[in-house]
């Protein structure tokens, strides 16, 4: 898939995702917490602005020209994509995570994939 497309659909995936978490905190929470309590609705506010600030530097990168700002977009998202697809792995089997969030994980790991693509081809092409 060429990059831009790929970046804008993740990018656009995030934006929505994140404006989600800020608009509906409360259901976000019970939608994928076992047992929320006050400080869920901190933590997934918080959530929100990281996924939107994400999706927000795709959808700018998205057709930008290679150099060091976009290995920082790809490699940057590609880390945060495995980071939290690690930790919500582990809150799942320790039951603070409800087992909807298998499919977000599966998501994530398809977005990971992605990059991991886009940056071989990158590589690829600049040898």
């Amino acid at each position: 898939m060429p990059r831009p497309l790929f970046l804008l659909i993740v990018g656009a995936f995030h934006v929505l995702f994140g404006a989600f978490f800020f608009l509906f905190t409360g259901f976000a929470a019970h939608l994928f917490i076992e047992t929320p309590g006050e400080a869920a609705l901190v933590i997934v506010k918080g959530l929100s602005g990281i996924c939107f600030a994400f999706g927000l530097m795709n959808l700018m990168a998205r057709n930008s020209a290679d150099g060091p700002a976009l290995s920082a977009v790809l490699v940057g998202t590609l880390f945060y994509l495995l980071f939290t697809t690690g930790c919500d792995v582990y809150w799942i089997v320790s039951g603070m995570l409800k087992p909807l969030a298998w499919a977000s994980i599966a998501l994530r790991v398809v977005f990971a994939g992605g990059y991991v693509y886009q940056l071989a081809v990158r590589k690829r092409q600049a040898i």
